[in-house]
C-alpha cells in the first residue's frame, strides 16, 4: 500500500516533468546511429555479462555507446566501477518516489541519442522516467499499455525471456527498420 502511493506520486512528478519536454522523435536504422544509449536493470553478474558483450558489439561497429544499469541487488554494487562506457546507479541513487537523482542519471537523460535501448523485461519506474526524459530520437523497450508514452518502439515480451533472446529481437528489427519515418510530438 505504501509503495503504491510512492509510485503514484512518482508517476505524477513524472508526468509533469514530461509535459515541460519537447521532443523530435525518429525512428532510426541501427547501422545508420552513431550514438546509442543502454539502460537495463541487473540483479546478478550473468545478466551484466551479457549486457556488456551487447555494448562491446555495439562499440566494435564503430557506435558511441553509454551504458546506464540500475543495481537492485546492493551486493553488487562493490562489484562493479563505473568504466568509460558503464554508470550504474541504486536504490540509494532514487528518492522517496522512484524518481532516480543522482548527476550520473541527469548526465544520461541530457545527453542526445540516436538510440536508446531499455533492456529492461520487467517494468523499472527508474528507468521509465530515464527514457521518458531522455533526449533520445528512438527509445526502445518492453511493451506494456503504459510505456507507449515513453517509447517509440516497443517489444512484446515476456518477462522470462533470456536476455540474449531479448537483444537479438531487437538488433534484428532496428537492423531492418526504415529510416526514414520520422514523427514530431
Amino acid at each position: 500500500m505504501f509503495s503504491r502511493l510512492r509510485t503514484f506520486f512518482g508517476k505524477y512528478f513524472f508526468k509533469k516533468e514530461l509535459s515541460k519536454v519537447t521532443q523530435y522523435h525518429k525512428m532510426i536504422n541501427l547501422e545508420e546511429a552513431k550514438r546509442i544509449g543502454i539502460l537495463y536493470a541487473f540483479d546478478d553478474v550473468p545478466m551484466y555479462n551479457v549486457v556488456s558483450d551487447f555494448v562491446s558489439q555495439l562499440q566494435q561497429k564503430h557506435k558511441e555507446v553509454k551504458a546506464l544499469g540500475f543495481v537492485r541487488n546492493k551486493n553488487l554494487i562493490s562489484r562493479f566501477l563505473p568504466k568509460l562506457s558503464y554508470d550504474f546507479f541504486s536504490k540509494k541513487d532514487i528518492n522517496w518516489f522512484f524518481i532516480p537523482i543522482h548527476s550520473k542519471v541527469k548526465d544520461f537523460i541530457g545527453k542526445e541519442f540516436d538510440i536508446l535501448i531499455d533492456l529492461s523485461l520487467q517494468d523499472t519506474f527508474p528507468l521509465k522516467y530515464i527514457s521518458g526524459l531522455s533526449r533520445a530520437f528512438c527509445r526502445v523497450g518492453k511493451y506494456s499499455e503504459e510505456n507507449t508514452d515513453y517509447y517509440d518502439l516497443l517489444f512484446e515480451v515476456n518477462s522470462s525471456l533470456p536476455l540474449n533472446d531479448y537483444i537479438k529481437q531487437i538488433t534484428h528489427y532496428l537492423t531492418v527498420i526504415n529510416h526514414d519515418t520520422s514523427v514530431n510530438h
